[in-house]
């Protein structure tokens, strides 16, 4: 006799069933990437939204407040992620999935850990990456995750993903990804202290 099958994890709470259709479900994602994955509309994420990246997760008020700093529209006029592949989770029906491949030419200041980067008109090209939006009950997007590369090998942004990938692009100082350790020691530290910075010593939830 077999043993029995062992379910896939997913995430705590997740419903069997989803009350909103997967075709509604990734328009709305659709929508709240155009939205600047909601820095431009915060009513489209939920109070207790998280921003889980692999180095960082922030509360609603701070991702808002930490994106809106960096002024990426002014140093990257004509960025681009080109999002594709959308679809639902087969085990979690209130995740919507996708896939972009970020390209950008820097040609505005950037602002970034009290720094600011001259225009460089250094490109970025970015790896696929993976990202997805959940939502809760009320169609709002509990959780935002990214900057996971899909194949390193791809683009110029050194093997990283989200911002990070940019600023290697542009040759702003990076920690070089070497074991996975210390990637993440280094970046979580770095980015930690910028977002302390950012908000006057502010908390995770």
């Amino acid at each position: 006799m077999s043993p029995p099958e062992i379910p896939p994890a997913t995430l705590p709470g997740t419903p069997k069933s989803f009350h909103i259709p997967a075709d509604k479900l990734i328009e709305t994602a659709k929508q709240v990437y155009k939205a600047n994955s909601g820095v431009d509309d915060p009513s489209l994420l939920a109070d207790n939204f998280r921003f889980e990246f692999p180095v960082v997760s922030l509360a609603k008020q701070d991702y808002v407040k930490a994106v809106r700093s960096f002024k990426l529209k002014e140093a990257f006029p004509n960025m681009e992620s080109h999002p594709y592949d959308w679809r639902v989770d087969p085990y979690e029906p209130q995740r919507v999935w996708f896939t972009i491949r970020s390209t950008a030419k820097h040609t505005g200041p950037l602002n970034f850990a009290g720094a600011t980067y001259k225009a460089t008109n250094k490109e970025v090209l970015g790896a696929p990456e993976c990202m997805s939006f959940v939502f809760d009950k009320d169609g709002k997007v509990s959780s935002f995750t990214g900057g996971y590369i899909m194949d390193r090998r791809v683009g110029n942004t050194g093997k990283l993903g989200g911002l990070f990938g940019v600023l290697y692009a542009i040759g702003a100082p990076v920690p070089q990804p070497g074991s996975l350790s210390f990637m993440l020691g280094q970046l979580f530290v770095k980015f930690k202290n910028i977002i302390s910075g950012l908000l006057g010593g502010g908390k995770r939830d």
